[in-house]
């Protein structure tokens, strides 16, 4: 195979990639279009726990438990668990949970730490094993969450369709800084949710369970041998035959900032939660290598060709990696309008694009691709996890806590509303 027919037949392959992602994103805009879900004639308000896992205090974490103390909800109760009486977060708790003066919330703080799950895990089975039957649904969030006054009722009335066991939002990220770790994670984002939203994945971020998944679906089991709390309750939805659905008013906006080797280790997290517990992660990674193959192939062949002075290969290399940046980068503003067009339902206040954030963006596409496989390829010699300042043991699909320690401020220096 000449260089020139090299260089036309990878042009043609990214021209079908550029193909199937608006014809991915056409379906997750269809997606977030309308309810799925029969929604009752009354109003869906079952008494609900609210579950909020706390290690360190995040960014935002006042704006957090402000929100959840104020929803629009007559029958739920706020949950707040840590996994030491003297972690950094407690302050921020008592000191808004005072200010407000909130009567349904409680304090937890778990002692016994399983070394077969992570903390997170293990802090929500201790909290779910408390509750009394009374309680019909389970309600879960992240710190870097800011519910707003209707969040729980949204979240839950999926729970009212029979078929439906879960109901989750999902993140979406929108910095107060645009330096290049945080545009790298919009854009990673930007196409796992789209995956997120056609494959039924969960975000533990916002998500809403129904007591069968505990009592049938035995997810507390699961747990105890879990890293991930969202991705590995797909199995557990299926046992029992139920469904989750996404909640199109529910996109979460995460104003945090990040650094580009914040994103390296938390990419490299969120990668091995889907690994040790995704059902269809060799798809997952079957995908990324099929259009990494592509690039890169695109790239040496521009290299050698100008080498070797073959101008003509050269031109079709160069255009095959414009026209994927081109093509990814045009779907953003379509994605943005969608998801902007759901966020203004409720009021939330959206940043503008400037022209400094949109060329810093087209910067940012190619270096997305590039951390992302840099993070793909390391997962795969990843013997060893680390979150909030534990370290797993990773052996197969198993993993192992290797030593409990309370969590301490690592980088007091840390600017104010970058991610922990």
């Amino acid at each position: 195979m000449t260089l020139l027919t090299a260089a036309i037949f990878v042009f043609a392959i990214i021209v079908i990639i550029d193909i199937v992602h608006y014809g991915a994103l056409l379906l997750f805009l269809r997606g977030i279009a309308q309810k799925e879900w029969n929604t009752s004639a009354e109003p869906f308000t079952p008494k609900t726990a609210v579950i909020l896992t706390l290690r360190g205090a995040d960014p935002f974490l006042n704006r957090c438990i402000e929100g959840l103390l104020q929803q629009d909800y007559p029958n739920y109760t706020v949950f707040l668990v840590v996994d030491h009486a003297d972690d950094p977060a407690l302050p921020i708790v008592r000191n808004t949970v005072e200010t407000l003066q909130a009567r349904n919330v409680e304090t937890i703080v778990v002692d016994e730490h399983f070394d077969t799950c992570s903390l997170k895990c293990n802090s929500l089975i201790h909290a779910v094993e408390s509750l009394d039957e009374s309680y019909e649904v389970i309600a879960l969030l992240d710190a870097d969450t800011h519910p707003h006054s209707t969040w729980l009722r949204h979240l839950v009335e999926p729970l009212s369709d029979s078929r439906f066991v879960a109901a989750t939002g999902q993140r979406w990220y929108m910095p107060e800084r645009d330096n290049f770790g945080s545009l790298v994670r919009y854009l990673w984002n930007a196409a796992a949710i789209v995956q997120m939203v056609l494959y039924r994945m969960a975000w533990g971020g916002s998500l809403a369970l129904h007591r069968r998944t505990f009592t049938e679906g035995k997810l507390c089991d699961l747990w105890k041998h879990a890293f991930a709390d969202d991705v590995s309750i797909m199995p557990c939805v299926r046992a029992i035959g139920g469904k989750t659905a996404f909640v199109p008013s529910l996109f979460m906006v995460n104003r945090e900032t990040c650094t580009l080797a914040a994103f390296h280790r938390w990419v490299k997290r969120q990668l091995l939660c889907a690994k040790l517990h995704h059902p269809a992660w060799n798809a997952v990674v079957g995908q990324a290598v099929l259009l990494t193959i592509p690039l890169s192939v695109a790239f040496f062949l521009l290299i050698f060709s100008a080498i070797v002075g073959n101008f003509s290969a050269s031109a079709w290399s160069l255009v095959s990696l414009l026209l994927y940046w081109a093509g990814v980068f045009g779907t953003l503003p379509i994605m943005e309008r969608g998801i902007r067009n759901k966020l203004r339902e409720r009021n939330e206040p959206m940043k503008p694009w400037t022209f400094g954030t949109l060329w810093r963006a087209l910067v940012a596409v190619p270096l997305t691709q590039m951390v992302y496989t840099s993070a793909l390829f390391w997962l795969y010699f990843l013997k060893r996890a680390e979150w909030r300042g534990i370290e797993y043991n990773i052996t197969g699909r198993r993993i192992r806590m290797i030593e409990y320690k309370p969590y301490t401020t690592e980088h007091p220096e840390q600017e104010e509303g970058h991610s922990l």
